[in-house]
């Protein structure tokens, strides 16, 4: 839709996806890294997304590390394709079962994400605060800090 006008598939063939392997290690890192700095720069709306996108990407990496089955793009299991605010409590109980608790002690407790929604994304900038971004940036901060500390002891 560059000129406004919608691309026509040829007919008989739809055009191949770009969907690209799951790396959730890179995308959690390169989310992290993009929010600070729009996080900087006053951009709450968009540094508001991608702290919650960080932070599913980090609790996705110690899933699979902790023995979470994902295929090219995704965890293999449904439920567990969700969104940080729905796979919070998942990864809560996931973790415990499989000898992860202890880097829950990293985090902050209750639900930081329960107020966050994907759907945002098409919210205007003026629905955003800084008050409304700084509990996800330091949920997501304790994840990035979980993350490093599996990383150092080998999960990762």
């Amino acid at each position: 839709m560059m000129d406004g006008r919608r691309l026509q598939q040829p007919a008989g063939r739809k055009l191949p996806p770009m969907t690209h392997p799951a790396d959730f290690n890179d995308a959690h890192r390169r989310h992290w890294e993009d929010a600070e700095l729009l996080f900087a720069h006053e951009r709450w709306s968009n540094s508001d997304q991608l702290y919650a996108f960080s932070a599913e990407c980090g609790l996705k990496m110690v899933m699979q590390a902790l023995g979470l089955p994902v295929d090219k793009t995704a965890p293999q299991e449904r439920k567990y394709r969700q969104h940080v605010q729905y796979l919070w409590p998942l990864f809560i109980t996931f973790v415990q079962e499989r000898k992860g608790a202890k880097y829950l002690s990293l985090l902050p407790s209750g639900a930081p994400f329960a107020d966050w929604s994907h759907d945002n994304r098409y919210a205007h900038r003026s629905h955003f605060q800084k008050s409304d971004v700084t509990g996800h940036r330091k949920a997501a901060c304790g994840i990035y800090r979980m993350v490093q500390r599996a990383k150092e002891e080998g999960l990762l």
